[in-house]
């Protein structure tokens, strides 16, 4: 069991902290930012969260490769259907590169997608320049890579501990890994509320803030970004489990509609 503390006015007492350690329950807080910003875990046995900790300090190279691939492939794939979905050029080219993805992309095609589709969506974007679409799609990627990163912690994975990304200075590379198909979702939205400045106003934020509710189709189901999140965490962990990287499942977008509210229901 785990205990999620997201708000700044929360105390819990050293007494409270014992009895939940007793009844093995973990502690995460959450920083300003909603991400994790510590963990407390029982001493006592915790079954659960070693054993999945352990699947995934200890995954096999081609296991890690293998999944990454198919990260690759489904982010390429979503932003090819994001192009086609916003009626712009270059969804066919950008769908090519994810045709010759090898399993870990060493010659990396998720980097010359991704050249490509920047150039698609804003001609003359330069991810690394103060822009004014730059700054509604960090905001959206942090929002995403906040969900990614509790989603992975409550499954009981070490978020540090990435599979492609793997910085001794990011403590969210797993995270960054795993949200890497859901940008492409984050782009519809920004797309819809990019202003003239760089500086996001507050139903700007507001408005990137719902990419949480935006739909994706996950297998043969249309869930939130939010419920996709969860079950990707929780599908990693059985890929790891029984080493086969198909069993990740990964999320397809869909065009934004605000009167859509078939979560749960059947894809057509």
């Amino acid at each position: 069991m785990m205990l999620i503390a997201d708000a700044p006015d929360i105390r819990i007492s050293t007494m409270c902290l014992d009895m939940l350690a007793v009844h093995h329950v973990m502690v995460v807080t959450m920083g300003r930012n909603h991400m994790p910003s510590s963990m407390t875990i029982p001493m006592v046995a915790n079954a659960r969260q070693s054993r999945v900790a352990y699947a995934q300090a200890t995954m096999p190279g081609d296991l890690r490769d293998a999944i990454w691939g198919r990260i690759v492939v489904s982010k390429i794939q979503n932003q090819a259907r994001s192009l086609a979905i916003l009626g712009l050029p270059g969804a066919e080219e950008v769908w090519s590169f994810s045709q010759g993805v090898m399993p870990g992309d060493p010659t990396n095609r998720e980097g010359a997608a991704a050249k490509c589709y920047f150039q698609h969506l804003q001609l003359g974007l330069n991810r690394r320049c103060e822009d004014p679409l730059n700054s509604a799609l960090n905001y959206g990627y942090a929002i995403v890579r906040s969900l990614v990163a509790r989603s992975l912690v409550s499954t009981g994975f070490i978020p540090a501990f990435g599979i492609h990304h793997h910085s001794q200075l990011n403590a969210f590379n797993l995270a960054d890994d795993l949200m890497e198909p859901l940008r492409p979702a984050v782009d519809l939205v920004a797309l819809g509320v990019v202003g003239t400045t760089c500086r996001l106003s507050r139903n700007q934020r507001s408005k990137l803030r719902e990419v949480a509710l935006c739909k994706v189709d996950l297998e043969d189901r249309i869930v939130s970004v939010h419920n996709a999140v969860s079950r990707m965490s929780e599908t990693l962990r059985g890929a790891i489990n029984c080493g086969d990287a198909r069993v990740m499942q990964l999320p397809i977008v869909r065009p934004i509609d605000d009167t859509d509210m078939g979560v749960g229901e059947k894809c057509a």
